[in-house]
């Protein structure tokens, strides 16, 4: 990678626009991100879909009636493709914390969760090399239903080989297992290993004892840690931008992982990791990001 960092728009560009939505990644892509960063569910028939949450937001989703959800709602892994697509996920519902996060999110028209074919086709389509950190969303432990991580891995190894697009991947995940299927069915695609440390989150994935660390054994002496990344051949670290102090990122590019910080948003942060040497931020706010990383105005029309 260059001496400055990629931008990858974090779910499109939802300071902006509605996150996970084509026009979101559209956005993302004519403001001059570099990459984006996408979550991916699989539907009870077997297509991967572009959302984050294991059941549908209440906040963002709105059913067939055309009213907000009153409580989260089924499972993407209970749905059809065709059931999926009744509902709108074209905006926050007004007044909620959610929405409060994203003050300036345009609404859309009624807008459906999209396949993973269908983001793809538009990076494919994209006037300049776009690079993708696709998330696949599959805990170690839930009750929630998921797909078999084979079959999961399998569909998405499948879409990016359709459509050219594993040459600029990284399959991205928290559940390292996830990463270590995807070692097994396609080597070639680069693997980004996600983190959360303790004390930032209700929850962490790095730390002794996790479930979400795969075959790697956690150490308490990072550089260990990643070391043990990078005999399996991960290609990055991707940490919680609080848990990338100057010791941890010089760890991990010591041991030949480049370092992708989640989701760094505020301009002083954007700053601190610009300054700090990593090779990736993934933002909800892209044009912010470019504009700092560049020193210039960034293109801020909404293409929608």
């Amino acid at each position: 990678m260059s001496n400055q960092p990629k931008i990858f728009g974090h779910r499109g560009a939802p300071h902006v626009l509605p996150e996970n939505t084509l026009a979101s990644f559209d956005h993302a892509i004519a403001v001059g991100a570099d990459g984006l960063e996408l979550d991916v569910l699989m539907t009870r028939d077997g297509i991967p879909v572009v959302t984050h949450n294991p059941r549908l937001m209440a906040d963002t989703t709105r059913g067939p009636d055309g009213a907000w959800l009153n409580e989260d709602g089924p499972a993407i892994r209970d749905l059809t493709l065709e059931e999926l697509r009744r509902y709108d996920v074209g905006g926050i519902r007004p007044g909620s914390d959610y929405a409060a996060r994203f003050p300036d999110q345009m609404m859309l028209e009624p807008t459906s969760v999209p396949t993973l074919a269908e983001v793809l086709a538009l990076v494919a389509a994209a006037p300049r090399r776009i690079d993708l950190l696709v998330e696949l969303k599959h805990a170690p432990k839930t009750d929630t239903p998921q797909a078999p991580l084979d079959v999961f891995v399998g569909a998405v190894v499948a879409d990016l080989t359709a459509f050219r697009l594993v040459e600029q991947s990284w399959l991205h995940a928290f559940n390292w297992a996830v990463l270590e299927e995807g070692a097994r069915q396609c080597p070639e695609l680069r693997r980004s290993h996600l983190s959360i440390a303790q004390g930032h989150f209700p929850f962490a994935t790095f730390k002794a004892g996790s479930d979400w660390l795969g075959g790697i054994e956690w150490n308490e002496d990072l550089p260990a840690v990643f070391r043990g990344l990078k005999t399996c051949g991960a290609a990055v670290w991707s940490p919680y931008h609080k848990d990338a102090s100057p010791e941890a990122i010089t760890a991990a590019q010591s041991n030949g992982l480049d370092v992708m910080v989640w989701t760094v948003n505020e301009p002083e942060t954007l700053r601190r990791m610009i300054n700090a040497g990593v090779e990736g931020m993934i933002t909800d706010d892209p044009a912010t990001a470019l504009g700092l990383r560049d020193g210039q105005h960034a293109k801020q029309d909404v293409v929608a």
